[in-house]
């Protein structure tokens, strides 16, 4: 009976130690893999041909504590640094003479680079998971090519960090399909499968509003994606989407006041959304437009709220400079193929200063850079 009993005992502690075990192994999958050793990040980078992200704080620092608790556990950018990066943590305390070859004196800093070492961009104080995420892909999409990057997969890395969808679709399918390079034909086959992911969340929110009984914002959504994305397996979903659609808008005996009702309801989804700019410029149309209707009165108040809130405004002006930024880009890019450099170096720079630690000013550094010659931007030593 004592055996029996032992022999109980014995298989319990077993199978509580691999549940325990799974558990574990479990839980560390959903932890970022950073590296501690500067020297080793700095080869694996090399050899594995991907970029580095190098968080750099201290102990003692707030906001760092917050990036670790709160936009590292995101399961997606888990994912992004573990299967795309090299994750490198930096103590700034502890490793000084790195911290200020890198540039850094202000905590939490992420630095981007190049595989090779380059700097390509950073990201100061604390940033959220979304935000985050939309940088990652910048770092993936426009990061220098490799010397052996041939022509048209240059020149679809720029038309990526521009927004140039399609553009960049069309040189990039005849790469990933004919390229006897292979690295190169799989970084073009990447680029493509980062873009279909895009054009698929586009034609997902595309459905959810169909699912609210918005149609009308789901036509202006899908005309977007099939504009944007033309030649994925979402745009062609889409256009399926698009000829259903088309059958189920009715026309309203009155169409001014349906139209003035629409742009409403678009206003107070962007507000939702916490999309302050283009709500404001809804408003703003509405009450240009349709100044004797009831949804006028009410565009006004909307607007008025978002006006005394002093944080929704601060956003409203972030999103006027991000779209300005991005019209800059696009000038500069279109002096560029006029053979006018000096006049695309004019508004690169007016980018990185009138907009420093964004998207878009990495984006048009890495643009003087390429302009310029030989990069100035600082490089990792080893």
């Amino acid at each position: 009976m004592t055996t029996r009993v032992s022999l109980r005992l014995m298989s319990l502690c077993c199978a509580c130690c691999m549940m325990h075990a799974v558990s574990w192994a479990s839980a560390s999958a959903q932890e970022v893999e950073w590296r501690q050793d500067y020297v080793k990040a700095r080869q694996e980078a090399v050899e594995k041909n991907r970029p580095l992200v190098i968080d750099v704080g201290t102990t003692d620092c707030y906001w760092c504590k917050q990036l670790d608790l709160r936009t590292f556990k995101d399961p997606a950018i888990i994912a992004l640094l573990n299967e795309r990066c090299i994750p490198l943590k930096i103590d700034a305390e502890q490793h000084a003479r790195l911290t200020a070859a890198l540039r850094v004196d202000t905590y939490p800093t992420l630095v981007f680079a190049t595989p090779e070492g380059k700097i390509v961009g950073y990201q100061q104080g604390f940033i959220e998971v979304s935000p985050l995420q939309q940088r990652l892909n910048t770092l993936f999409s426009a990061a220098p090519p490799s010397s052996g990057t041939n022509r048209e997969l240059q020149e679809a890395i720029q038309a990526v960090a521009v927004g140039d969808y399609p553009r960049a679709i069309a040189l990039l399918k005849p790469v990933a399909a004919n390229s006897k390079d292979q690295p190169i034909q799989n970084q073009a086959k990447q680029m493509l499968q980062d873009l279909e992911k895009q054009a698929a969340g586009r034609c997902a929110e595309a459905r959810q509003l169909v699912e609210s009984g918005k149609v009308p914002q789901a036509v202006e959504t899908v005309t977007g994606l099939v504009r944007d994305y033309p030649g994925t397996q979402a745009a062609r979903e889409g256009g399926q989407l698009l000829v259903t659609l088309a059958s189920r808008v009715v026309p309203h005996e009155n169409s001014r006041s349906r139209l003035a009702r629409e742009l409403l309801d678009q206003a107070r989804d962007d507000q939702r959304k916490q999309q302050f700019l283009s709500c404001l410029d809804r408003c703003e149309n509405l009450s240009t437009t349709y100044p004797d209707l009831a949804e006028a009165a009410e565009a006004n108040k909307l607007a008025a709220e978002i006006k005394a809130n002093p944080e929704w405004t601060k956003q409203a002006c972030d999103q006027m400079g991000e779209r300005l930024s991005m019209l800059y880009l696009t000038l500069a890019e279109t002096w560029l193929k006029k053979g006018q450099p000096q006049q695309a170096v004019f508004y690169l720079e007016r980018i990185v200063q009138t907009f420093p630690n964004t998207r878009n000013a990495d984006i048009a550094q890495m643009r003087l850079a390429q302009i310029k010659g030989p990069s100035r931007m600082p490089e990792l030593k080893k």
